[in-house]
């Protein structure tokens, strides 16, 4: 760890009051993607002031858009240049590098992708090896960056992907998909396909902006050809985020409301909400906004299996010691492929504050531990944004 400790105060007043959200980072990058393929201006507004964000911006500046910005949107304009070299930064965003590396299939010229050492251990070996099966030359080490792409793909009729280790290769084959050479292309998942929620963000998106992706089995993808339009579009309130005040509220017995995010979203995590009734908080929610207040008394949490919503599952992780019984969550195994091991590192930390938690390789046991047998202990966070 470097720098100085950052100390958080503890709570000690009730916790309410009116949220928005910041803008959610999976919506803001997909629609930044198709923004740098679809023909005109685009006018986006809810992108969040991130690094990831900052990253693609970057990127798409670098693969020839005109990029404008201002506190309440963006302003992108043209469309990507297919046939130069270029050189892209992905800093440590990994649903960035997807997409790009997505975006990369369809260029002509070559494209280098490096990013942050933490990026450079993440693999994108089952994406890259599509790729390079049917057309695109790739140089990477043992499937991670730095890489060199250099296109475009020739895909056949049925692409197949394995979906078991991250669904952001699904998703970057999809926001390409439309401008494949084959006209309708079909995307055949295998393995257990893991985070299924965000495949479905990533087909309402594209179909927000012209393109009617669907399912055709529980395995199957169909991709019509045609191109994004141009326009506005609005980013909601990011459900990642929704979870941790929704988890202070049900916590201390709070009231909280979410102004920019409600029943209407396809946000994965958004399922949290439910997560928080089971312990015994009120979720009431219109189309666009969600309101959670928090229980007098915490009821126990059964085991539950955390697949479709993994990076929700660190906040669960973080409220584990402190229900009743502790919690047994499953469905994790997805967790060791991240920026750090969002498994073996919070379990790390939690002994090291004296709290008991035994992992396996998908799955975390917290004991339940009452506040004052904590340990002080200054936590490290591994360079993960999470």
């Amino acid at each position: 760890m470097t720098g100085e400790p950052y100390l958080i105060p503890p709570v000690t007043n009730t916790v309410e009051g009116e949220i928005t959200l910041p803008g959610s980072k999976s919506i803001a990058l997909r629609q930044l993607a198709m923004a740098a393929l679809s023909k005109g201006a685009t006018r986006i507004s809810g992108i969040p002031p991130c690094d990831d964000t900052d990253a693609m911006l970057d990127c798409i500046r670098a693969l020839g858009l005109s990029v404008s910005t201002s506190a309440t949107e963006v302003v992108i304009e043209g469309t990507m240049e297919r046939t130069s070299d270029v050189r892209l930064d992905a800093r440590m965003s990994g649903a960035s590098t997807r997409l790009l590396i997505g975006l990369a299939a369809l260029r002509s010229g070559t494209t280098y992708i490096d990013g942050h050492p933490s990026l450079r251990v993440r693999t994108n070996a089952p994406l890259f090896n599509v790729l390079k099966e049917h057309g695109c030359n790739i140089i990477s080490a043992d499937g991670g960056l730095p890489a060199t792409i250099k296109g475009p793909i020739v895909p056949p009729e049925t692409l197949t992907i394995d979906g078991s280790l991250s669904s952001q290769y699904i998703t970057a084959l999809l926001v390409a998909a439309p401008y494949f050479a084959n006209g309708h292309q079909r995307i055949s998942i295998t393995g257990s396909l893991v985070s299924k929620p965000y495949i479905d963000i990533t087909l309402n998106e594209m179909a927000k902006r012209g393109v009617d992706a669907s399912w055709q089995s529980a395995s199957v993808l169909q991709v019509p050809a045609g191109d994004y339009l141009p326009g506005d579009a609005v980013v909601e309130g990011d459900a990642t985020a929704a979870s941790y005040f929704a988890a202070l509220a049900t916590l201390h017995g709070g009231d909280v409301t979410l102004s920019n995010l409600g029943a209407n979203t396809r946000q994965g995590d958004y399922q949290f909400m439910e997560i928080m009734q089971q312990l015994g908080a009120r979720v009431e929610r219109t189309d666009n906004t969600t309101r959670i207040v928090g229980p007098e008394q915490l009821r126990p949490l059964a085991e539950i299996d955390m697949n479709p919503m993994p990076d929700a599952a660190l906040t669960l992780i973080t409220l584990a010691p402190l229900l009743p019984g502790g919690g047994y969550i499953t469905g994790l195994s997805s967790l060791h492929h991240k920026e750090c091991d969002r498994l073996e590192c919070p379990a790390a930390q939690y002994r090291l504050l004296g709290i008991e938690a035994v992992t396996s390789d998908a799955s975390i046991n917290v004991r339940q531990t009452a506040p004052e047998q904590i340990r002080p202990h200054i936590l490290e966070t591994y360079h993960d944004h999470r």
